[in-house]
């Protein structure tokens, strides 16, 4: 759509960030000049760090890749290279100012809900936990106060009945390869106003804390299912079954000939997805 390729660098780390990503390096309106993740920082069971999405992808198409602990650390570096474009997609860390000021255009972050609802580290989950039936993403100017900049745009998506956080999540990667390219295009080109968000609607979705996953037989059922999906890509909704923890990784209230089921105050779940403590994942197919 213009006659300059539009230079970008993008930010981010697991597989939503990756596929975004790639769709951008694939598309011919863009040149990546960068790409930055998280440090290689979970191990594998022999203990060999596990490469994380983004950086298997710079690796993959020879781009450059930054990898540092506190992303402040390469402030030098990137203010050396020429971007129009600073994208964040799930990152994982605070962008300072200095780094927002660097591109000729912008700094936008392509957050995963519509806001001003849900503004935080973990949207999706809190969008499952309180049963919402539609999500999406929100195109964002970066500022110093997190996920509180002008809106550029927004995409819905609708969340189905048996949707987990994976299911989710590629929907609104899907949604964002969609259109991000749409509206990077029309920023560039001036197309693209923002729009202030509304205090009195915000909501938070902070950090998960440790304990949230967990599911108590004194739970209904609809609460033990909300957590399931949840925390289904991480990290697994979990009871304690014999003094041993049960992770649940899907289930339904719907009667399905499965052989474990669990009870709590209203009723009962039949258990498709599980691991019990020291196994491998039992899954049944339904």
């Amino acid at each position: 759509m213009n006659s300059k390729k539009i230079r970008l660098i993008l930010a981010g780390t697991g597989s939503f960030s990756a596929k975004i990503f790639e769709s951008l390096i694939n598309n011919k309106d863009f040149e990546i000049v960068a790409l930055i993740s998280q440090p290689n920082l979970a191990l594998d069971r022999n203990k060999k760090p596990i490469e994380t999405e983004v950086s298997k992808l710079a690796k993959k198409h020879k781009i450059l890749l930054f990898q540092p602990l506190k992303i402040r650390e390469i402030f030098d570096e990137l203010s050396t290279l020429d971007f129009d474009y600073f994208i964040t997609a799930s990152y994982g860390q605070f962008i300072p100012t200095s780094i927002i000021n660097l591109p000729k255009k912008a700094a936008l972050n392509v957050h995963g809900s519509l806001l001003e609802k849900y503004r935080g580290a973990a949207p999706v989950q809190y969008t499952l936990l309180n049963g919402d039936t539609e999500s999406g993403i929100t195109l964002i100017y970066m500022i110093k106060e997190m996920d509180a900049g002008d809106m550029l745009a927004k995409a819905k998506i609708l969340i189905e009945e048996n949707d987990t956080a994976i299911e989710v999540f590629d929907k609104l990667a899907d949604i964002a390869i969609l259109n991000l390219p749409i509206w990077l295009n029309a920023h560039f080109l001036g197309k693209l106003e923002g729009e202030k968000q509304d205090e009195s609607k915000v909501t938070f979705a902070p950090k998960i804390p440790n304990e949230m996953p967990q599911i108590f037989e004194t739970n209904t059922t609809e609460e033990a299912l909300r957590k399931i999906k949840a925390f289904n890509n991480q990290p697994g909704a979990f009871i304690i079954k014999n003094n041993k923890r049960l992770k649940i990784f899907r289930a339904t209230k719907n009667k399905v000939k499965v052989p474990l089921t669990l009870d709590f105050s209203d009723g009962k779940l039949y258990l498709i997805e599980y691991q019990f403590e020291g196994k491998k994942i039992v899954k049944y197919d339904i």
